[in-house]
């Protein structure tokens, strides 16, 4: 699991959406922290799970800078993750730290707060709330926000998932090896027209052309968000002229880009927690003292649902 989640960190997003969200998270999954983050006291220790390239404590550290709380957050991830660079004018501490599954935490001291927003989910939740638990301070407090089984996040991509798997998807990037070679090297204009009255570079163009549009017609949105289209045009347009031996590596760059995909999708569905995987984790966390406070849900601002938003507290 950690290798493509890995190569994902290592392309500098910040959050598990990519290039949904420019910077860090914004609208109700941004302000869904601040009263939490608000009742931390001073020298106060927070432990993100599943912390990415710290998205929750970049927030919480731009909510309480201004406050005269010290403490520190410790993001942990079981991916390779980017570190970031000390603020020593700032108050809040953030240690990032990779490759630590959080189902053994490698920590003895307590915590008073421990967050994850779209992370601890992809774990065995029989162990690692258990690992959770033990960590928790009394009174201390685990605030998740959890793919919901039935949000339009996983709805969505669902859509995609089928996409990039589909036969059509599989024959696209086919024909686009069968071409390169039917090309093969192209450097000047009298390369394009020798090509153009290529027969059998015809049909596989026609066949490329036939493809996407069977991709656009299946799922539009799909289709854009798989990045399949962008693929394309990169091999139509910046590649054309390209040797035959780079043509084919980009074409292996895009077929690992959609494997990856296709992997963090899978593993996105099943990490999604419908009613009885929740039951289950409030049994496990009951069971070492720590009681559900609150199950909420999250809505966008215009009423889809989002995510599962719950508070627990070690009594």
């Amino acid at each position: 699991m950690s290798q493509h989640w890995s190569e994902y960190w290592e392309q500098g997003n910040l959050t598990s959406f990519g290039t949904d969200f420019s910077g860090n998270y914004a609208g109700i999954l941004k302000d869904i922290w601040l009263p939490i983050f608000k009742e931390l006291r001073p020298n106060f220790e927070v432990l993100d799970i599943a912390t990415g390239n710290g998205a929750l404590p970049l927030l919480l550290k731009s909510y309480l800078d201004e406050s005269n709380v010290n403490g520190r957050v410790r993001g942990i991830d079981i991916a390779k993750i980017q570190l970031i660079k000390p603020d020593n004018d700032s108050l809040i501490k953030i240690d990032l730290i990779g490759e630590i599954n959080c189902e053994s935490l490698p920590f003895s001291d307590p915590v008073d707060l421990v967050t994850s927003q779209f992370g601890i989910e992809y774990s065995n939740l029989s162990t690692s709330l258990v690992a959770v638990a033990n960590i928790l301070n009394v009174g201390g407090r685990l605030c998740l926000v959890c793919h919901h089984h039935n949000s339009m996040i996983i709805h969505r991509n669902k859509q995609i998932l089928l996409l990039i798997q589909s036969v059509t998807t599989k024959k696209l990037v086919d024909n686009l090896y069968s071409l390169t070679d039917s090309m093969g090297q192209v450097t000047t204009k009298v390369d394009i027209n020798r090509i153009k009255n290529d027969q059998a570079c015809e049909a596989l163009r026609n066949d490329i052309n036939q493809s996407i549009g069977e991709l656009h017609a299946s799922n539009e949105t799909a289709l854009v968000d798989s990045e399949i289209l962008n693929y394309v045009t990169t091999f139509f347009k910046q590649g054309l002229y390209w040797p035959v031996d780079k043509k084919k590596d980009y074409l292996k760059f895009v077929q690992k880009q959609l494997s990856d995909l296709a992997l963090r999708l899978e593993e996105l569905v099943r990490a999604a927690i419908d009613e009885n995987k929740l039951t289950s984790m409030r049994k496990i966390l009951l069971n070492e003292g720590v009681e559900l406070v609150s199950a909420t849900t999250l809505t966008s601002t215009d009423a889809q649902l989002l995510a599962w938003h719950f508070i627990f507290q070690k009594t």
